[in-house]
């Protein structure tokens, strides 16, 4: 085994051990489990656990670098929905299994992490995800294509939801 590549499986031990890697793990598959489920799409779609994990420790390994650079304890809300979703979207480990006419599954990641970023964010201001609302249904479809069309980071997802809370607290 190289050195640099000894030195990241001890970086991901260090990753596992200070945050709750595991728990975010099962949280989120069970999030992505239950949306295609919705979608009833389970028969075309599985979901790759490695892909999975790698995008939940580079989600960790990120807030971590945050955490020491900033010289903060806790991150807020705003980067933990963007930092993860980044990482969800990067990492793609929803994988299309089988075709079907009846179902576009091309943007299939976008689809299901577009939803559930917008649900935590109304969760975050106790919002019910069922709400009907015309300019919430177009910041979905706004959001869903930026996720399938254009570029985004980690920063500019961050700047979307503190924008949303802002924008919120006026309404």
């Amino acid at each position: 085994m190289m050195e640099s590549d000894e030195k990241q499986k001890n970086y991901f031990k260090y990753l596992i051990d200070e945050y709750p890697v595991k728990q975010r793990f099962k949280n989120i598959l069970k999030q992505i489990q239950d949306v295609i489920e919705a979608l009833g799409i389970s028969e075309f779609v599985t979901v790759d656990t490695d892909l999975l994990g790698q995008a939940i420790l580079d989600y960790f390994e990120d807030i971590d670098k945050l955490k020491k650079f900033e010289g903060i304890k806790k991150v807020n809300v705003d980067k933990i929905y963007s930092y993860e979703t980044f990482w969800l979207l990067k990492r793609k480990p929803i994988q299309v299994i089988s075709n079907s006419s009846k179902k576009n599954l091309i943007f299939v990641n976008e689809k299901i992490f577009t939803f559930i970023f917008i649900v935590k964010i109304l969760a975050e201001l106790g919002i019910s995800r069922e709400t009907k609302n015309t300019r919430l249904l177009s910041f979905f479809e706004l959001i869903y294509y930026n996720f399938k069309f254009r570029e985004y980071t980690q920063k500019s997802l961050e700047t979307v939801v503190s924008s949303f809370f802002c924008g919120y607290s006026f309404s």
